[in-house]
């Protein structure tokens, strides 16, 4: 498959220019949003340093380069750098890094990149969940981290290409605190990137960064934790009408803990929500993936989140959530990812 790509997309080896500066763009981790996010930098002619530190999965980005099918333009693209650790950035000074790891990973590798990071290095989370960027800004200054709200998705296949199943523009970028002149100005040059890059994005004020990422948490709780713990395709559970009702009350219940954080996303969400899940694709999540690998998952910034952020208060129904959070969980402490010591206290306290 990765011939047959590099082949549809021969042309696209020619780099141009960099046009953001002579600093690369640093992203972190060659998962299937790190991957597409670094090619079409690449192919769009931007200096790229991508950190992975799994051998196999390096292996192959340095082998083959980054190979990105589905439904749009095939895109093939080297980084200008393929990096083992984290400590390879201190020496290119990136300008800016996005962070597309797994959410579980964040306590291993911030204290990583504090260390090596210049101090305007701007720290973007381009990652999933509720407060991932509240994380970031435990290592670095507010006013240099930002969030994005990724509207797409993909799978890394066995031959280390990646299928972009959906992209529905455009994806959005915030900071955390609005205020500082200087962050404000290098977020809207990635902006500029990214859109250079064919990758739709807007820039909205940090308040309406932490809606719409609470928005699309929602959205990804009604199908995430159902489809890994049956393992039935997201189109599957909108087709069988148990687990397409099932999904209806894990938006309901997360709409509601919104409502009540001073969210409202208009009468007419739920059936935004539902009509956003019924064109979704017959695949499985990749928590199912995380699962079935013995990996930790993100259940905790998903529906975790939601779970604990609707307890602080008084008549919400999150126990939806709450079930498929349990049986996540228990899945990780069934594969030794976690131990049994080590349960949230949300979920034993309510």
């Amino acid at each position: 498959m990765v011939a047959a790509s590099r082949e549809a997309v021969r042309d696209c080896a020619a780099f141009k220019e960099p046009t953001m500066n002579d600093r690369p763009l640093a992203v972190l981790g060659a998962g299937a949003v790190g991957t597409i996010l670094s090619a079409y930098l690449g192919k769009a002619g931007e200096k790229v340093a991508l950190v992975e530190g799994a051998d196999g999965r390096r292996e192959q980005v340095a082998k083959d380069g980054l190979v990105v099918t589905g439904k749009v333009d095939n895109v093939l693209a080297r980084p200008t750098n393929v990096l083992r650790s984290i400590e390879e950035l201190r020496d290119l000074k990136p300008s800016a890094l996005f962070i597309c790891t797994k959410t579980w990973s964040l306590k291993t590798i911030l204290p990583a990149l504090a260390k090596v990071l210049p101090t305007d290095t701007l720290v973007i989370s381009f990652q999933n969940g509720i407060g991932p960027e509240d994380d970031v800004a435990e290592f670095f200054e507010p006013e240099r981290v930002a969030r994005g709200i990724v509207n797409l998705a993909g799978g890394v296949n066995p031959d280390g290409s990646v299928t972009m199943q959906w992209f529905n523009p455009p994806n959005y970028l915030g900071m955390l605190e609005d205020g500082s002149p200087d962050a404000s100005a290098r977020l809207d040059r990635v902006k500029d990137v990214l859109n250079g890059a064919h990758l739709t994005t807007k820039i909205v004020p940090s308040q309406e960064t932490k809606k719409r990422a609470f928005f699309k948490t929602i959205l990804n709780s009604a199908l995430t934790a159902l489809c890994a713990s049956s393992g039935i395709t997201m189109r599957q559970a909108m087709t069988y009408g148990h687990t397409r009702n099932m999904a209806h009350v894990l938006i309901r219940e997360g709409l509601s803990v919104a409502a009540a954080v001073g969210y409202n996303y208009g009468e007419k969400a739920k059936e935004a929500c539902m009509r956003y899940l019924d064109e979704g694709g017959d695949h499985l999540p990749s928590m199912w993936t995380d699962l079935q690998r013995g990996s930790p998952t993100e259940i905790e910034y998903i529906n975790g989140k939601i779970v604990k952020i609707g307890l602080m208060f008084k008549n919400i129904d999150v126990d939806t959530n709450l079930f498929f959070t349990s049986m996540i969980i228990t899945q990780e402490i069934k594969s030794g990812v976690r131990k049994p010591t080590e349960i949230p206290e949300y979920l034993t306290h309510f």
